[in-house]
């Protein structure tokens, strides 16, 4: 599977892209049943890791959390946009997953990761990727994310704590598609004004160069590293390690 000229010049262009139909109707039930599943065994043992006000909750290192999450790592219909946008040799940072509750407001823009710690102007090229794996239809109703597309162009950070802008976007997407960006576009969580939770599983990416913000090398399970293909042992990050000392030759 590949990318097509028009989907490559949307990500250089608005720094966004929809790929529909990545994940069938079964895989969403499954994904949704066992992540809400995680929620609330992680909020009854006091490690639930929430946000906006008690209204937003990730489940993280999915990985180590059910072998069904693991086909995620290197799905045939997604990896060509990462490809793309980070090189052959790009890593996975982490694969969580939002909860997004009745009743939560929007959050503040942001861009991702180390991006918001560096000198502006900010690179002129991806850095990090991001992926929402919808489980909800999104709407601007029920919390669909909301970004600023082209805003990578802009080579700068928003604002601290800035909630709205101008030339912003909420996004509209059916379930089952990945909603997949330059982490360097302005984007927030949207406010959820249903009665429903609006899930996504979120796989962040980056270039190989780049310190993950989870380290699967050190703390993955040995049966996820035990059944990883080539492919995804080097997406968790194995094949760009720091050089180990040197050892005497025989």
């Amino acid at each position: 599977m590949g990318i097509s000229t028009e989907q490559q010049q949307q990500l250089d262009e608005l720094g966004y892209t929809v790929i529909p139909d990545v994940l069938s109707e079964t895989e969403i039930m499954v994904y949704r049943k066992r992540l809400l599943k995680l929620a609330k065994l992680e909020q009854e043992d006091k490690t639930a890791n929430m946000h906006t006000e008690n209204k937003g909750q990730l489940v993280r290192w999915l990985v180590n959390k059910g072998e069904l999450f693991e086909k995620l790592v290197a799905h045939p219909k997604v990896v060509p946009y990462f490809e793309y946008m980070l090189g052959p040799d790009y890593i996975l940072s982490t694969l969580t997953s939002n909860i997004i509750s009745p009743e939560a407001k929007d959050g503040p823009y942001h861009i991702d990761n180390a991006l918001g710690q560096m000198p502006e102007p900010l690179p002129s090229f991806p850095m990090f990727v991001n992926s929402l794996w919808l489980l909800n239809d999104f709407t601007p109703e029920n919390g669909g994310t909301r970004f600023v597309p082209a805003s990578h162009r802009r080579l700068k950070k928003p604002s601290p704590n800035l909630i709205y802008d101008p030339e912003e976007v909420r996004l509209t997407a059916k379930k089952g598609s990945v909603f997949l960006f330059n982490g360097a576009i302005w984007h927030a969580a949207g406010g959820n004004k249903t009665t429903e939770p609006r899930i996504a599983l979120i796989c962040f990416c980056c270039r190989s160069f780049i310190k993950q913000m989870f380290d699967f090398v050190h703390y993955l399970k040995p049966e996820v590293v035990d059944r990883a293909t080539p492919e995804m042992y080097r997406i968790y990050g194995f094949d760009s390690q720091p050089m180990p000392t040197d050892t005497p030759k025989d």
